[in-house]
């Protein structure tokens, strides 16, 4: 807020109850648990009536009110939604617009992709020597290339790249090694 100007926020979902059955509608549609970034990233696709703070503490209290669950997993916390959080979704999932439960499934799809694709795709460095490093880049079940490059900051950059941009390289990689050469 700017010297008495209030910011005006166009959207269907005002109040925190309506957040509430955005995040348990949302969840109903992971497969698996998810990080809290996630859920954010599901929940503000789907409409613009409310910020990250009052996101925050409307996902708070449906943990603390046994809608939502945290677990750890691989040093990592993850929430998933409780059957008391699913019954609580079925049961007012007409007070949200269609519209906003549309968004909601699409961005919990978009999401999901995401995080299986980033789940297949690794990249390790190793030091040999003092210049010399090793970063092995691989989607899974479909190639890895090992490469020796002179530096760090060479590592690292092969590793944003290919974090990505790995279904790209995939396919250059592929037109340049068949290539016909002999022509």
């Amino acid at each position: 807020m700017i010297r008495g100007v209030r910011m005006i926020r166009y959207g269907f979902i005002r109040t925190k109850d309506e957040i509430k059955f955005l995040i348990l509608t949302c969840m109903t549609y992971l497969p698996f648990p998810v990080s809290y970034d996630a859920i954010v990233d599901i929940c503000t696709w789907c409409d613009d009536g409310f910020g990250y703070f009052e996101l925050s503490e409307a996902f708070s209290e449906l943990q603390d009110s046994s809608h939502v669950k945290k677990t750890g997993e691989n040093g990592k916390d993850v929430f998933s939604i409780t059957q008391k959080g699913r019954e609580t979704a079925q049961a007012f999932q007409n007070r949200l617009p269609y519209t906003v439960r549309e968004a909601a499934q699409l961005s919990a799809l978009r999401v999901i992709r995401k995080i299986r694709r980033d789940a297949q795709i690794s990249v390790t460095t190793e030091q040999k020597s003092e210049k010399d490093y090793v970063v092995e880049m691989t989607m899974q079940d479909v190639f890895s290339i090992r490469m020796n490059v002179v530096s760090l900051q060479q590592a690292a950059l092969l590793e944003q790249n290919f974090k990505k941009h790995a279904e790209e390289m995939y396919q250059q990689l592929l037109s340049t090694l068949t290539h016909n050469y002999d022509e």
